[in-house]
């Protein structure tokens, strides 16, 4: 129930034994304003723009109860209408009904209890009609804060794009010109969102007589790190053709992104050095999962471990005595993968793991490249799950390297 001594209550009548009455039955409850007349009441208006009810004689020389709201409405149109009348006539309703705002009618005399009952009712409608237009005024605001929330986003999401659009530009770039496209060398890579980190890089001396490899995982998406990617392949590239050892390029790499990257933005890597005329594979591991040595028929005759840090970690750290030297003529190929390929879950939470990677190395079908099949393995195990990380898998197939090598 609204009992508020601050809600205005204006009366008009021309009789002054009713103001008395309204005064006896609402001036104690409420503040009240009285006038004789239309013309002295509409005076009040113009002073308290926040009456809450109006209560008029619809009989009154001058101004009628009628023309009076309508006059009074376009002062105070909040408030709401009360009238009396001591004769229902039909016509007169009518036009109080289609020409004003009112609310309710009260016969004239009108008992105490009756007009208390019938004010406090206009009382809740006042504040019904406060209380929407605050909630009005309120969701209009939030409305444009949306509004301008909304175009902020619009112009987050187009930037978003635009950097993405960017990121496969300079991703392409490194994919389309830093890798050698020799027979033997297979390669599948698969962003968990947009460009990932995952990346594969290669290089053949001008003698033909050694190549180069570089398989990264760096962590991060987007134009973050494919810039880091262009950085890596720029230098990888430079100290590629200086003919480097392993260990001496692991460095001169890491040297670089120590440098030039943020502090975080790292590498897990593998890098190989294949000499065609020793035959000797030289392999540094830093931060991937076990590379494995296979032989035809897909069966680990050798794993190569990680026992570094990744690049741009440590700057200056220690490369010489991490290196693996490997008899290319010994196995068939050797398979290298991010660890998105181990971590994938399915959906009871399960990772793909290492033992699955070697089952389908061995039942790859002879007429199937091998990341494939492992990869549609993957894919099974995944089913509807969501991609766990970036994924990226390599088979460096040394007969068909060898060969493709001789002939160029």
């Amino acid at each position: 129930m609204i009992d508020n001594q601050s809600d205005k209550i204006l009366c008009v009548d021309d009789e002054v034994n009713i103001l008395h009455m309204f005064k006896r039955t609402l001036g104690r409850r409420h503040e009240l304003f009285t006038a004789n007349s239309g013309d002295a009441a509409l005076e009040i208006l113009r002073e308290h723009l926040d009456i809450a009810v109006i209560v008029v004689d619809y009989n009154m020389p001058g101004l009628d109860g009628i023309e009076f709201l309508k006059l009074a409405h376009q002062f105070s149109p909040d408030s709401v209408q009360i009238m009396l009348t001591g004769n229902i006539d039909l016509a007169v309703s009518i036009k109080a009904i289609n020409e004003t705002n009112i609310f309710r009618y009260l016969p004239k005399p009108c008992p105490m209890e009756a007009l208390r009952k019938v004010v406090q009712d206009a009382l809740e409608q006042y504040h019904l009609m406060l209380e929407k237009r605050q909630l009005s005024a309120a969701l209009e605001q939030k409305n444009q804060e949306l509004a301008a929330t909304n175009a902020e986003l619009g112009k987050q999401k187009d930037l978003l794009e635009q950097e993405l659009e960017m990121a496969r530009t300079v991703y392409g770039r490194v994919v389309s010109h830093d890798q050698d496209k020799l027979d033997g060398l297979d390669y599948l890579v698969s962003a968990k969102e947009g460009v990932g980190g995952d990346f594969l890089l290669t290089h053949t001396s001008s003698n033909k007589k050694t190549f180069y490899l570089m398989m990264g995982d760096l962590t991060g998406h987007g134009l973050q790190s494919a810039l880091a990617v262009l950085l890596v392949a720029e230098g990888f590239r430079q100290y590629c053709e200086e003919r480097l050892s392993i260990d001496k390029l692991a460095a001169r790499i890491n040297d670089k992104m120590c440098r030039k990257l943020p502090t975080g933005l790292f590498c897990a890597s593998l890098l190989l050095r294949f000499d065609l005329n020793t035959q000797n594979i030289h392999l540094w591991q830093g931060g991937l999962p076990d590379a494995y040595f296979i032989d035809a028929q897909g069966r680990v005759i050798g794993n190569i471990p990680s026992n570094n840090l990744p690049l741009g970690i440590l700057a200056h750290q220690d490369f010489s005595n991490s290196i693996h030297c490997y008899d290319a003529a010994k196995a068939d190929a050797l398979i290298c993968c991010s660890d998105g390929v181990g971590e994938q879950l399915d959906s009871n939470q399960i990772q793909f793991g290492i033992e699955n990677l070697k089952t389908a190395l061995i039942d790859t079908p002879s007429d199937c490249r091998r990341i494939d099949f492992v990869m549609s393995k993957l894919r099974e195990h995944q089913r509807e799950q969501s991609q766990t990380d970036d994924i990226s898998l390599l088979e460096f197939n040394l007969p068909r390297i060898r060969k493709a090598l001789e002939q160029t």
